[in-house]
């Protein structure tokens, strides 16, 4: 796979049954055509050839996997979660970290995916967020 994204589904989906006879390149990295065609003879014979930055993001995502919470937020998600806290509506929240309404949104909806947040009817998800926020603060 010759690729431009170090997504671990795709990593994960490639690798699924065993690593031989499998390469993930990135495009921007492949410095040039003789690494490539070494690269493609040594998954021609069998061998795996993996971008390090690929691996590095299948590690990162497992170990999000097992520490669900906080540390699976971006900086920016992290800093619109405090804001949130804070008690501030989506439009302050957009005034005090200059962002658009709309990107505040989907930082929200990534906040709620990554800590497990699903909507539920008689929930109120921003405020299960801002509860995951205040809990963790106080482990710190």
């Amino acid at each position: 796979m010759l690729s431009q994204f170090t997504a671990p589904g795709y990593a994960l989906a490639l690798l699924e049954h065993g690593s031989s006879g499998r390469g993930y390149l990135l495009k921007e990295r492949i410095g040039s055509v003789d690494e490539l065609a070494g690269a493609i003879r040594t998954v021609a014979q069998g061998g795996s050839v993996i971008d390090p930055l690929v691996v590095d993001e299948l590690v990162r995502a497992r170990s999000q996997e097992r520490e669900p919470g906080l540390s699976s937020l971006t900086p920016r998600e992290a800093e619109i979660l405090a804001e949130m806290a804070q008690g501030k509506s989506n439009s302050a929240i957009a005034a005090a970290l200059f962002v658009t309404e709309r990107a505040v949104e989907k930082h929200t909806n990534s906040i709620f995916a990554k800590l497990g947040l699903s909507e539920e009817k008689d929930v109120n998800r921003r405020v299960k967020a801002v509860l995951v926020y205040l809990s963790q603060q106080q482990e710190r």
